[in-house]
């Protein structure tokens, strides 16, 4: 990834978080997580699916592709709780008794 398409995918990253927390305003924050997961999981389906060349393509495809999407959730779902696990004062709430 190029520094600029770096940049881009990061503004885009805080653009999706912002439009979330500002739902959170209008909706459970749960109810926001759960549409943001399903709102990800239909464009991947649809960047895989246009990316084919063709329908037999995209049906080979599936597979591999739910296996590199569900294992790349998987990696950044664990870094980022354990940001907050080791940032939860700075994050969440500074005065937080410390976990054992």
């Amino acid at each position: 990834m190029s520094k600029a398409e770096e940049g881009q995918f990061w503004d885009l990253v805080d653009a999706f978080i912002e439009k979330a927390n500002d739902a959170c305003d209008e909706a459970d924050p749960g109810i926001v997580s759960a549409a943001l997961l399903n709102a990800a999981a239909r464009f991947n389906a649809f960047v895989v699916a246009s990316s084919s060349i063709d329908r037999k393509e995209y049906i080979d495809e599936i597979e591999s592709a739910q296996k590199y999407l569900t294992g790349r959730y998987a990696e950044l779902v664990r870094d980022n709780l354990d940001d907050y696990r080791d940032n939860y004062k700075v994050y969440i709430r500074p005065d937080d008794e410390e976990a054992p």
